[in-house]
């Protein structure tokens, strides 16, 4: 696994190495003549717009010696004319001559450095942020954040094998029209024998399609089998949070999700009715049979649901 410490020994060394190249490209005789000489005491104008290197700057502090430089560089030739010299030096050279031929080369490979160095960085970069686990609070599901009136107990099956007990609070007193939908699904047997069809790890675990059982059905206790968002009022602030699934604004209907990560950017979209208070083993086995795309390696199965005397 990479570390921070990898990424800083990796980014010195390239740093240096360009450095190096550049310092040679520098000395070179032609480049004196070609007007090219690297002057960090001078301030000349260049650019603003982010180019690549100067992106590099952005991103890491000891990169920005590397791309200043090589930006000092370029602005001079472009603000001296010295890109068409450097072409009729390339193209009258020959095979005589050389020098100028080779100076271009020189110039040409400290740019091409500071750009292999960045690619190089960034690649690192994405390496080491891939490496480390997503924050999750420890992966617990989060304290309540209203009081609870009732529980809902799941008998879970993973693979038609028993795999335990799951136990949601439902936060009557903040949204009781929402809770009462899935207290009387669960009451009336609705949730009996159903999956959770979509499981993606590092994200939720969504049931409640009692009618096509893959995510496209399922009803409300209410008239015209969908209802309203409720309100907004709880949030989704972690692992362990019980919300309604929906296609849209005013959609609810049977299908509810719980997450196993934090997801701020479903508040507002998604009505929060409850949290997971104990099972949270069972949530995280099911959370295993997931996928990236939602499918499961095995059924994960509601047996029986219903409300805890």
């Amino acid at each position: 696994m990479l570390t921070a410490t990898t990424l800083h020994r990796t980014t010195t060394m390239m740093t240096t190495t360009t450095s190096r190249i550049i310092a040679r490209s520098m000395k070179h005789p032609m480049n004196n003549r070609l007007g090219i000489r690297l002057n960090l005491k001078k301030n000349y104008s260049y650019s603003s717009s982010p180019t690549t290197m100067n992106v590099a700057a952005q991103t890491s502090p000891r990169l920005r010696t590397t791309a200043s430089s090589s930006s000092l560089v370029a602005s001079r030739c472009i603000n001296n004319n010295i890109y068409p010299k450097m072409r009729s030096f390339a193209s009258s050279s020959g095979s005589g001559g050389s020098s100028p031929s080779f100076s271009f080369n020189q110039f040409a490979m400290f740019v091409g450095a500071g750009l292999f160095t960045y690619g190089a960085y960034y690649v690192v970069q994405t390496q080491v942020m891939a490496s480390q686990p997503l924050s999750s609070d420890n992966n617990q599901p989060v304290p309540p954040q209203a009081a609870i009136s009732t529980r809902i107990y799941f008998d879970i099956e993973i693979d038609n094998k028993p795999a335990g007990k799951i136990i949601l609070g439902l936060h009557d007193l903040v949204v009781p029209k929402t809770c009462l939908n899935f207290i009387t699904l669960c009451e009336t047997g609705k949730f009996n024998r159903t999956s959770f069809h979509r499981v993606i790890p590092n994200f939720m675990i969504q049931g409640g399609d009692y009618t096509n059982h893959n995510g496209t059905g399922g009803r409300s206790i209410y008239g015209g089998n969908k209802f309203p968002d409720e309100n907004f009022e709880l949030k989704h602030t972690g692992p362990g949070i019980v919300s309604m699934a929906n296609a849209g604004p005013n959609t609810n209907g049977s299908q509810f999700f719980i997450t196993t990560v934090a997801t701020p950017h479903l508040d507002g979209r998604h009505v929060v009715f409850g949290v997971v208070e104990e099972g949270w083993d069972i949530i995280q086995k099911i959370e295993n049979e997931g996928s990236s795309s939602g499918s499961t390696s095995k059924r994960c199965a509601i047996v029986k649901a219903g409300v805890v005397e």
